[in-house]
């Protein structure tokens, strides 16, 4: 057993469950399931994986995320209904389970408005024109899933995310 404790999971023909407990398998069991040894993780080679292990991981890692059940309810109004409806039993398990996969935050993001316009001229420039409201709106509908960066103490975090994901790590 993992000293963190077990990994409670419910699983249901379409979805697997992650619970706020979490476990997270050992490497090597997870490369033995990808197929790959130690080295490939150095390479810059891609990879294929299932997509039940990556959702699984996707999972576990929002687990790790800071949530606020106020927020979520404020800024998803069909999440919030549907609570109330007791639809929803569980505002977290539901964005562990759904809302994290499907683009939702669940928590109120550090927004330095200052920094988010001077950073972003087009975000100003639509701020102005009366598009969005402000930055804060603007990285809520669009700026996170774009990888945009909205305090200067995360920046460096997010551009080496960013760095990965878009595979500008000098890949010939």
């Amino acid at each position: 057993m993992h000293p963190r404790g077990k990994m409670h999971t419910q699983q249901t023909e379409t979805e697997t469950r992650v619970s706020s407990t979490q476990y997270f398998p050992h490497i090597d069991l997870i490369l033995q399931s990808l197929r790959i040894n130690r080295e490939r993780l150095t390479s810059k080679s891609k990879i294929a994986i299932d997509a039940r292990l990556l959702r699984l991981m996707l999972q576990t890692v929002a687990a790790t995320l800071p949530f606020s059940e106020e927020f979520y309810m404020e800024h998803y109004p069909d999440i919030a209904d549907a609570y109330a409806a007791g639809k929803i039993p569980n505002l977290h398990q539901h964005f562990l389970d759904s809302g994290y996969l499907e683009g939702r935050i669940g928590y109120t993001p550090e927004i330095d408005e200052g920094f988010y316009l001077s950073t972003y001229k087009d975000v100003s420039k639509a701020v102005a024109a009366g598009d969005v409201e402000n930055g804060a709106e603007h990285y809520m509908r669009a700026g996170a899933a774009e990888g945009r960066v909205p305090n200067a103490a995360v920046r460096q975090s997010i551009d080496n995310w960013m760095a990965v994901l878009r595979d500008e790590t000098g890949r010939s």
